[in-house]
């Protein structure tokens, strides 16, 4: 199945092509040009470079998050767009389950962490098996002490809340890792991976009802109590 994956949760966008769990293509740029700017162009790049058309894509993948609740809309808007006209298969899925499998291999367990501004950080604690990432705390919005009380023992962390809070992280649990600064952003290829075992398991989600998974109060989000996201269920 040909997957196109769009990844706009971070300052980094990202989209890659795969087919049959193989990455043909994918782009990635960290810029302080808008997504909005910057996406067509980057889908236009992957199709050329994997030598395929816009119609011969079976499927697509796109990061619902946490994240920057600009660049998900314009993902999700643009997706949407894409998936109407076509009755094209979609799936999302959450920016913090892709970051926790950039890291498929790992024994410890892993604690991604986003920056959520305002002081905060979006995360969540995973443990890897057979390279895949299995969630053990839902995902979590706060200060990062009051993140890190789920966190037990050692743990491997990541994201550009690192950068931010490394020594805070430290402070609470003096046996944290860090991963490499290269894998503190989600990227397109591994959303992909992941789209592709949920499109490949029968999953589907109604491009209509797919929303940001966005963890501030109500009163600061677009997505109504009775819209939620596919992936929290």
């Amino acid at each position: 199945m040909s997957i196109l994956a769009i990844e706009t949760s971070t300052q980094q966008l990202g989209v890659a092509l795969s087919d049959e769990g193989r990455t043909l293509a994918s782009y990635e740029l960290l810029a302080e040009y808008p997504h909005a700017v910057e996406l067509p162009g980057a889908v236009t790049r992957v199709l050329q470079a994997a030598h395929l058309r816009l119609d011969e894509v079976e499927a697509i993948v796109v990061d619902v998050g946490p994240g920057s609740f600009t660049g998900l809309r314009i993902g999700l808007a643009f997706v949407k767009a894409l998936a109407f006209p076509t009755k094209r298969a979609v799936v999302g899925v959450s920016s913090l389950d892709v970051l926790a499998a950039n890291l498929p291999f790992v024994p410890l367990p892993v604690c991604p962490l986003l920056d959520a501004k305002q002081r905060n950080v979006y995360g969540a604690v995973y443990r890897l098996q057979e390279g895949r990432p299995t969630r053990q705390t839902d995902y979590l919005l706060g200060p990062v002490e009051e993140v890190l009380r789920s966190v037990q023992g050692p743990t491997l962390f990541l994201g550009d809340g690192c950068a931010l809070y490394r020594d805070r992280v430290l402070a609470q649990c003096p046996q944290a890792q860090f991963a490499a600064p290269e894998l503190w952003l989600p990227r397109a290829a591994t959303l992909a991976r992941l789209g592709s075992e949920r499109l490949l398991s029968g999953a589907r989600d109604d491009p209509s009802r797919l929303a940001p998974l966005y963890l501030y109060p109500a009163d600061c989000q677009v997505r109504s109590p009775d819209r939620p996201t596919s992936v929290l269920r």
